[in-house]
């Protein structure tokens, strides 16, 4: 008996204390962020929380050619002609002069009045408290020592084990607690990837997926009895491949990749 504690007691003992550790991670990532004020949320600030600056650009050029203001060119270039619509975002603004004279995507993304958009945007985002600031990171990284303490002590009963030669239970119990181990830091792993929203960024998210379930792309709506703002809705919720069907050429030269199927951070407000 190794530690005075059989191997059967001490693998519930470890389970236990696992369960613990990830009960306090758990709790850590629902509770930072979970505040937020300001004003209620854009199409481009949507698209921003699910997929960052390349989506809410999408987003509000989408807006722009949804009005009728944005026309394309010859060499893949875009450019506009009459004022962008009232009481459009600072973004799609800044994007709509970008466009005075033709440029192509990439060129309009490199624009310093874009860029400058972007960091606005993402300051408001931070300041409401829909994405984290680095010490809410740090927070939410520091969450998971618990696990990582509680496999150390796993981890240190089986080098025990084997560096004194004395059991530290049946082979059920060792294979048990080994995997246990395991287990345990690949779910600490798992939760070592600090997402860059809040608590409450991914609850809304969840929460607009769930009402506009219609508007996903694999229902294929009919986007020819759908708004504008329907449209954008989908895009900044499910990304940009709403678009693709209605006006495929344009996607095409906004970067809309038809062979990818979702936001690389839709599965990630789920945690």
């Amino acid at each position: 008996m190794l530690w005075g504690v059989s191997g059967p007691i001490f693998l519930l003992d470890y389970v236990a204390g696992v369960a613990g550790a990830l009960a306090i991670a758990l709790s850590v990532r629902a509770l930072v962020g979970w505040r937020t004020r300001g004003e209620p949320l854009s199409a481009v600030d949507l698209a921003y929380l699910t997929d960052r600056a390349g989506l809410a650009c999408q987003v509000g050029v989408a807006a722009l050619r949804r009005a009728g203001v944005v026309h394309l060119g010859e060499l893949a270039t875009l450019s506009v002609d009459g004022p962008p619509p009232s009481g459009s975002a600072p973004l799609v603004r800044a994007l709509h002069a970008a466009l005075r004279r033709p440029q192509t995507w990439a060129a309009v993304l490199a624009d310093p009045g874009v860029a400058r958009a972007l960091r606005r945007l993402v300051g408001r985002l931070v300041r409401d408290g829909w994405l984290l600031t680095p010490g809410q990171r740090r927070r939410l990284a520091l969450g998971t020592l618990p696990l990582f303490a509680v496999a150390a002590v796993g981890v240190t009963r089986l080098v025990d084990s084997a560096v004194e030669g004395r059991t530290a239970g049946g082979p059920a119990s060792v294979v048990g607690l080994l995997l246990c181990c395991l287990a345990t830091v690949l779910g600490g792993w798992w939760l070592c990837e600090v997402p860059e929203t809040g608590a409450a960024a991914r609850r809304l998210l969840r929460r607009h997926r769930r009402t506009y379930a219609e508007l996903a792309p694999q229902r294929r709506p009919a986007w020819s009895e759908r708004g504008t703002e329907d449209l954008l809705t989908a895009m900044a919720v499910f990304g940009p491949r709403p678009l693709l069907a209605v006006d495929p050429r344009f996607a095409e030269l906004v970067g809309v990749d038809p062979e990818r199927t979702r936001p690389r951070e839709y599965a990630k407000t789920a945690r």
